[in-house]
């Protein structure tokens, strides 16, 4: 399933239509939602943010360990 799809479906089902902020998707689940794209070093690289349009942002950063830290959201081309 896409992220988009899977952050929808968090929106529909937590209440969250309609309320901005972007849904936060790790390994295909939905981990909780944010109020705005911000501290990329909060989470682990390869981390997905989509905002309610569908724009798609990735938690980047230099991995060197598994539970290595973002240090940029870059966007993800549609």
């Amino acid at each position: 399933m896409d992220v988009r799809d899977i952050a929808q479906q968090w929106r529909v089902a937590k209440g969250y239509e309609g309320r901005g902020g972007v849904v936060v998707v790790f390994d295909g689940v939905a981990g909780g939602w944010v109020d705005c794209l911000r501290n990329p070093e909060h989470w682990r690289i390869g981390n997905y943010a989509v905002d309610e349009s569908g724009k798609v942002w990735i938690a980047s950063g230099v991995q060197v360990t598994d539970d290595d830290t973002a240090s940029s959201w870059k966007p993800v081309e549609q």
